[in-house]
């Protein structure tokens, strides 16, 4: 499992996966340029996909890194062949060429950069508020809540203005 394998994004070769042992964990550690939105990324081989996590700003671009135990890993590839979007499998003989420029972010997203934060939220300011989205069906979205529903790369979000915004 250990190597360096592509990350294809929106067709192309956007960055790349980094696979190590550290003692007992294997660690994922990908980087790739700039995207709008939330970017989940899984691995993928062998018609089994392995769900990484969310990319962060690093730098110029984005990066994730992370450890996962053996009992994490059975439900990954035995061989990894690349990774990419999370639930979207490219396929075997697309062709894939590199990319320079992203993509145009979707009309939802155009206007906000989303940060996840450690415990699943995301977290947006919109030039006037401190907003924060919860997944759809999160246990912390209060059944009498006044948050505004709203899919955010794809994932459905509730979206509230943080305690202390106007």
């Amino acid at each position: 499992m250990e190597g360096t394998y592509p990350l294809l994004l929106e067709g192309a070769q956007a960055g790349e996966v980094r696979v190590s042992a550290e003692g007992a964990w294997t660690v994922f550690e990908a980087q790739c340029s700039m995207r709008s939105g939330i970017v989940r990324i899984s691995v993928y081989g062998g018609g089994r996909e392995g769900y990484l996590g969310v990319l962060a700003p690093a730098g110029e671009g984005l990066a994730l890194r992370r450890r996962f135990s053996r009992g994490e890993l059975r439900s990954f590839p035995a061989e990894i062949e690349y990774a990419a979007r999370a639930g979207e499998p490219v396929a075997r003989d697309a062709h894939i060429a590199p990319q320079d420029e992203p993509p145009t972010p979707e009309p939802e997203e155009a206007d906000l950069y989303w940060y996840a934060t450690t415990d699943g939220a995301l977290t947006a300011f919109d030039g006037k508020r401190n907003l924060i989205a919860l997944p759809l069906g999160d246990a912390r979205i209060p059944p009498d809540g006044d948050g505004d529903p709203r899919t955010i790369g794809g994932w459905d979000y509730v979206v509230f203005r943080k305690k202390g915004s106007p």
